[in-house]
């Protein structure tokens, strides 16, 4: 995760065929005001050429033109019903000068073919919705695309899975400028988790079973969440499943899409990163509450997965700061 300068304002990319659920999310992220659930207000413009009827239905109008775009510190392009629509040169233009004066340039579902168009996939990670991902392997030679996540993050350019993918972005983008606090009564206005686990290859196929065919992980799931400050580990989770290690890991990635031990360490690391905005605990003290032992792992783990370290992160997201 990376951290971002301030996105006052927000602009949304508008073309023919835009996606209606994709437009609609960044209106309910970033257009309502919710304020009186200490998320931060922003301002936010739909631009484009004129008005567009949405796919599968409705109809929206800019309230600016392409050129509103320039000063915009995010810019999202929203999926269209055909990913393969031409894109005109005016809205290529207008998002390589935003890529190029340094805003950040996201897009949601298939909105990775438009950020395609303007060559701003060359060189980094991307994805999109599972059923278009040779599609933009083809489309977008240069690119290294992702196949088995929710978003990516590459060099101040986004993309996101399909659909409620998009939302995953979002919220990661709010994450990253406003906080893990933020990020989270923001989710909870929406009535969804502030992180999903696993990535999309999950949905590609067959749903996740409700019930894990073998242990019982949901249960180990909240004995886990209970006990993070505990020295537990994967040995101890297969254990109170019922399960040998191996099975448990085989189990454990088919209800959550992620490594036993890799969400151990993500619940652990979210927790820190509560207890920093939260309380005036010491970085040692945040260690050992999270279950990461020393303040020397706590930084190591930080810097590594979220690129800062445990006190910049406090300074920048302590709540009331």
């Amino acid at each position: 995760m990376r951290y971002f300068p301030a996105m006052d304002t927000i602009g949304v990319v508008l073309l023919p065929g835009s996606r209606l659920f994709d437009f609609a999310v960044v209106n309910e992220v970033w257009g309502i005001d919710r304020t009186d659930s200490c998320v931060p207000r922003h301002r936010l413009r739909i631009c484009g050429a004129g008005p567009v009827a949405l796919h599968p239905a409705g109809l929206a109008e800019p309230s600016h033109d392409l050129t509103g775009l320039s000063e915009c510190d995010l810019v999202v392009v929203l999926g269209r019903a055909d990913p393969l629509a031409e894109v005109s040169a005016e809205a290529v233009a207008a998002l390589r000068s935003a890529h190029d004066r340094g805003a950040v340039v996201a897009s949601l579902c298939s909105g990775s073919f438009t950020l395609a168009a303007a060559g701003l996939l060359d060189g980094r990670c991307a994805t999109t919705h599972w059923r278009l991902l040779d599609d933009l392997a083809q489309t977008a030679p240069g690119a290294v695309v992702v196949r088995d996540v929710l978003f990516t993050d590459d060099g101040g350019v986004h993309t996101s899975a399909g659909v409620v993918g998009g939302l995953d972005l979002c919220l990661h983008l709010v994450r990253s400028r406003d906080g893990a606090q933020v990020a989270a009564q923001l989710a909870r206005r929406l009535v969804m988790p502030p992180v999903r686990e696993g990535g999309q290859a999950q949905y590609a196929e067959t749903p996740v079973p409700t019930r894990p065919r073998r242990g019982d992980i949901a249960s180990t799931v909240d004995w886990a969440m209970a006990r993070l400050a505990d020295p537990i580990g994967v040995p101890d989770l297969a254990a109170h499943a019922g399960l040998s290690e191996r099975g448990f890991h085989r189990a454990f990635v088919e209800a959550l899409g992620a490594t036993p031990g890799r969400w151990l360490l993500m619940q652990r690391l979210r927790h820190a990163q509560r207890l920093l905005e939260t309380s005036d605990l010491s970085v040692d003290r945040v260690a050992a509450r999270s279950g990461l032992g020393t303040a020397a792992n706590l930084r190591r783990r930080m810097r590594t997965e979220l690129g800062t370290g445990p006190g910049a992160y406090r300074r920048t997201f302590r709540v009331g700061a």
